[in-house]
């Protein structure tokens, strides 16, 4: 997670500082439609090589690996019932359907980013490189704290207090926006305030999502004693897949709350959006989001694999092997 989101923001620093330069066309360069090609070969360049290094440096690990059993032959009916057993796991599936929900809000909180920080705010592409800096502060909690904050409350209450504090803290700059208490745009107590919220709130979407993937893996186990079957890849391809498709629904339902408020094509300047079309698109995302992750929090208070639960299992698993 803190590699996935330093290498993240460090490609959004360098899109804004190289591929999307103000300019006198477009003086908010993150809206010039040029940069998007030449970032995309480069993102896609970055992506490959990421996924070479992590695959060629963990290459030589492969032979402290578990031993897989014997392979079988080949049996379609086979693989699809052990599938189905084997993601039919409730505690899996709670975290499934809660990544659903999660991953829909974080893509329809991606996808609006640029309009919040560009029309919303009123922010330069400078500007949002600076904001984007700040969270790398983020990455670093959340590199340190969830396995400190676990031990003390454990995993499910760690991550419920987490999320629930993200949901809670998000919306603030909008509805304070929405209240007259947030600096006006070109202010130069806006960014510091933004930067500092930005921070806090990542720093807890972060946690949540360490913790969650922690909990798959505890999943592991329990699953291994009711099938006797080690299944992490299907479990984390599983999720990973479903989350991936599931984010364009949140890039869909941001189309859809633009086109609801009226949002303006081709709009280039927060001058050339109306404060009420500004104000109704906070009022749409707000609730959106709000619905969207309490529905993640609900689901995920439904998991009960404990601290002591999860030793159990190891101890039992153990005590199978020798």
């Amino acid at each position: 997670y803190f590699f996935g989101w330093s290498g993240g923001l460090t490609m959004s620093i360098l899109a804004l500082g190289v591929f999307f330069v103000s300019s006198a066309a477009y003086p908010n360069g993150q809206l010039d439609p040029r940069g998007y090609g030449p970032y995309g070969m480069a993102a896609g360049a970055v992506i490959a090589i990421a996924i070479l290094i992590s695959a060629i440096g963990t290459h030589h690990r492969i032979p402290t690996l578990r031993a897989p059993p014997a392979k079988q032959r080949f049996d379609a009916r086979r693989v699809a019932g052990e599938l189905r057993e084997t993601l039919g796991n409730r505690s899996f599936l709670v975290l499934f359907f809660a990544g659903i929900f999660s991953a829909t809000a974080g893509g329809l909180t991606s996808a609006l980013n640029i309009y919040f920080n560009t029309f919303f705010w009123g922010l330069s592409s400078q500007q949002i490189s600076y904001l984007y800096v700040s969270i790398f502060g983020a990455a670093a909690i959340g590199l340190f704290v969830p396995s400190r904050l676990s031990r003390h409350i454990g995993k499910r209450n760690a991550a419920l207090l987490t999320g629930g504090l993200s949901i809670f803290v998000a919306p603030v700059p909008l509805i304070g926006r929405l209240l007259g208490w947030m600096p006006e745009n070109g202010s130069s107590e806006l960014l510091p305030i933004l930067m500092l919220f930005s921070v806090v709130d990542v720093s807890f979407f972060i946690m949540t999502g360490v913790l969650v993937s922690s909990m798959v893996a505890d999943v592991v186990e329990e699953s291994e004693l009711r099938t006797g079957r080690r299944s992490e890849g299907t479990f984390f391809a599983a999720r990973s897949f479903a989350q991936k498709a599931v984010s364009g629904v949140g890039v869909l339902g941001s189309t859809l709350i633009l086109s609801l408020v009226g949002f303006p094509e081709g709009a280039r300047t927060a001058q050339e959006v109306s404060p009420e079309v500004l104000r109704n698109l906070a009022l749409v995302y707000i609730p959106s989001f709000a619905i969207l992750y309490a529905a993640f929090l609900a689901l995920l208070a439904s998991y009960r694999i404990s601290r002591g639960a999860h030793a159990a299992n190891l101890e039992t698993l153990s005590g199978r092997a020798s």
